[in-house]
């Protein structure tokens, strides 16, 4: 008999009557019949509020009705074949119906491209899933994971899926999946495991209750969370299943093992998963940070029975890697398509900043601070050195962001310069390791930075003596641009002058504007690295436009943070031809995954990140699949500035070799920290940098050949 209980129907298996303090009660056995969870349940059918047996429905009697009209029927028989699996699919995948078409793009709600069935063809001729793609970016990574994603579930191979995303893609995963794929999806964070405790009681598990989820790598990497997860994960002693069917890891090179050191607290997490999980499914650009030994560990992970951690692929693993890893390129697939699928980035257009006297004299005076810090830990052992440069890695890399959040940074540094105690190399040991873990919310790492400056004033206090003349400098420059430290907010006051912003608004005024109007058809998406700059900017930008033309991406939530469906609408208002925003200004942890390119074409880099890869992340917010315009990408130059005219000239070197990134990843740090943090001059770390570059690049072309799948596959992307 069938029964409906808790909004859910299933089988009414068995029923235990016994005598309770209130009467008559009976103990029922339900197997549900949906595709959710738990499968079966025992419950106390009187306590149930909403309750009912469905009592089996007779058959009708076919001699008092009409027969059905001849084309009714034949309506009904194709509109039943068309919904049915079964006649479309060969389960083995090796039977005479193998040959038979793949069933997922006819049950989707999107337009598949012809390159994106490629995955899916290689998946399904393997026995488990264990498929990394590292298609470029914004190529359709999330349609071709869908795909093979919906063809396992149509196929009955899969029932329970976990997908793990940057906190700021949940929503997106979510909403993809509903309207491409007709697949509902349950988010799983700290809100929706309380309501369901409170729905079902404290001992409820999500990860046991729901068969489809998504959620954020940094939720689930929490020492409770993680804990919660593996709980749910125990399978009676002896069971031949996993508790896990399919696992999706979306810009799956931010789990990657370290090459030096200890591995992250994301990748501990992900070796602790993966074993739960028939078949794996990893998502990521740019899966080849320049180290092998990083690389070839993220393979373990994925496929530990066919490959090891190792710092050098042999070729027997590299014939391996070919079976694993599928990589096409933009220009791959326009030179086997015509007219070309996807619109031509134009090379990065330079805006050349014309620098006020007082921003080169505080340039000027953090060089010389540098120069000072760099002689006084020449001599010293190698944690003191690793102190001296975080020191000046901190400070340099906001004031590269923009003067008002290098004056932000400093003045956290002289508090810590003025404490009573000074802090010693473990301190700023400690500060470092706390601003290099990733959060995902730019608020806590703005917190944690800030942190660090005060630390490392506190470590200055050690050789304040011999950088007094240094640390005065620092303050007449700050003090040139109007700027007061001691004046409360430093993010509200506004610098005697600030070329960059100078330069912003003349190319809003360019792009976005005309006779004084707002453009209809343009869009301006600007990057930055820190919170700070993002606040300093929206506060300069509403100063001069007024109405809702400026919006913000950030990462974070919370009080004063920004809740997934707050993003979510900024998105959607961004990609609204009819929305009166023009400009959407966002820190990193909007750059992956998101799809931005509906409306903008234009971009353009505030500051530049140390790592060019995430310069490429940037980029593909607007250079992606469903672009119908050139795009055009703008970063700042200027000779008045060394560290400036470096950082444009990794700009330029970065697009130019944007497809082997990986390849240079490790050249583009050293050469950053040469001349960032060390000094050297910035002529000779340039042509050393290119002359690495160019070699690297040529080593990466071989191993592309070897180690990524672009033969027949590939090839039949285009034909």
């Amino acid at each position: 008999m069938f029964a409906t209980v808790r909004n859910r129907r299933g089988v009414v298996a068995a029923v235990e009557p016994f005598d309770g303090e209130t009467g008559r009660l009976h103990l029922a056995h339900l197997e549900y019949k949906d595709d959710q969870l738990p499968v079966d349940e025992r419950l106390l059918w009187e306590l149930e509020p909403s309750r009912a047996l469905l009592e089996p429905t007779a058959l009708p009697e076919a001699s008092g009705t009409d027969p059905m009209p001849a084309d009714d029927f034949d309506a009904l028989l194709r509109a039943s074949s068309w919904t049915a699996a079964t006649p479309y699919l060969d389960p083995d995948s090796g039977g005479p119906l193998a040959r038979l078409p793949i069933s997922s793009p006819f049950h989707g709600a999107v337009q598949i491209e012809d390159f994106q069935l490629v995955p899916l063809l290689k998946a399904l001729r393997m026995p488990r899933v264990n498929l990394l793609i590292a298609d470029d970016v914004g190529l359709g990574k999330t349609i071709e994971a869908g795909l093979i994603l919906s063809e396992l579930l149509l196929r009955r191979r899969i029932q329970r899926v976990l997908i793990l995303t940057p906190a700021s893609l949940r929503l997106q995963w979510r909403d993809e999946m509903w309207e491409k794929f007709a697949l509902p999806f349950d988010l799983v964070d700290r809100a929706e495991t309380h309501a369901l405790r409170r729905r079902l009681g404290m001992d409820a598990n999500p990860w046991r209750s729901f068969s489809r989820i998504i959620a954020s790598y940094h939720y689930l990497r929490q020492e409770d969370v993680l804990e919660q997860f593996l709980a749910a994960c125990r399978t009676p002693e002896g069971s031949p299943h996993l508790p896990w069917d399919l696992l999706i890891v979306d810009e799956c090179h931010n789990l990657m093992p370290s090459a030096f050191g200890d591995d992250s607290d994301l990748c501990r997490m992900l070796r602790l998963l993966a074993p739960q999980f028939e078949h794996r499914l990893f998502l990521s650009a740019t899966p080849h940070n320049g180290h092998t030994r990083c690389f070839t560990g993220l393979l373990e992970i994925l496929d530990p029975v066919r490959f090891s951690q190792t710092d050098a692929l042999k070729p027997a693993e590299k014939e391996r890697v070919q079976q694993v890893v599928l990589r096409r390129l933009k220009r791959e697939i326009n030179a086997r398509t015509n007219p070309p699928k996807f619109c031509t980035r134009h090379q990065p257009q330079a805006l050349v900043l014309a620098l006020s006297p007082q921003e080169i004299a505080l340039s000027a005076a953090f060089e010389a601070f540098r120069t000072a810090i760099r002689k006084l830990m020449a001599s010293g052992e190698g944690r003191r050195r690793r102190a001296g440069s975080f020191a000046v890695e901190i400070l340099g890399k906001r004031l590269l962001s923009c003067p008002t959040a290098f004056a932000e940074s400093w003045r956290r540094c002289k508090e810590g310069l003025a404490e009573d105690l000074a802090a010693g190399e473990s301190d700023v040991d400690a500060a470092r390791r706390n601003v290099q873990r990733d959060t995902g919310d730019d608020r806590e790492a703005q917190a944690r930075e800030a942190t660090a400056a005060g630390v490392v004033g506190a470590w200055l206090k050690n050789v304040a003596a011999d950088l007094r003349s240094e640390i005065a400098a620092i303050d007449d420059g700050i003090a040139g641009l109007r700027v007061d430290l001691g004046g409360g907010d430093i993010i509200g006051q506004t610098p005697i002058s600030d070329a960059r912003v100078d330069a912003l608004l003349a190319l809003v005024e360019e792009l976005l504007r005309s006779n004084g109007k707002w453009r209809d058809d343009e869009r301006l998406l600007v990057f930055t690295e820190y919170k700070t700059t993002l606040d300093y900017l929206v506060r300069r930008l509403r100063e001069r436009y007024e109405g809702e033309r400026i919006l913000t991406l950030f990462g974070g939530g919370g009080k004063d943070g920004m809740e997934e469906a707050d993003r979510d609408l900024v998105k959607q208002a961004f990609n609204d031809p009819s929305h009166s925003v023009r400009i959407l200004l966002a820190t990193d942890a909007a750059a992956e995954g998101l799809n931005l390119q509906h409306t903008a074409r234009y971009l353009l880099h505030f500051d530049c990140p140390w790592n060019p890869s995430k310069l490429e992340q940037r980029n593909g917010r607007v250079d992606r699949h469903g672009q119908a315009r050139d795009v055009t990408v703008h970063y700042f130059v200027t000779d008045q500035d060394q560290d400036l005219a470096f950082l444009a000239h990794v700009i330029r070197k970065a697009d130019e070799i944007r497809e082997d990134l990986g390849s240079a990843n490790e050249l583009f740090d050293e050469a950053a920290h040469r001349r960032l943090v060390e000094g050297e001059s910035a002529a000779a770390v340039r042509a050393d940098l290119d002359r690495r570059v160019t070699a690297a690049r040529g080593r990466a072309a071989i191993d592309a050949d070897d180690t990524t799948e672009t033969g027949a596959e590939g090839r039949a992307a285009g034909d």
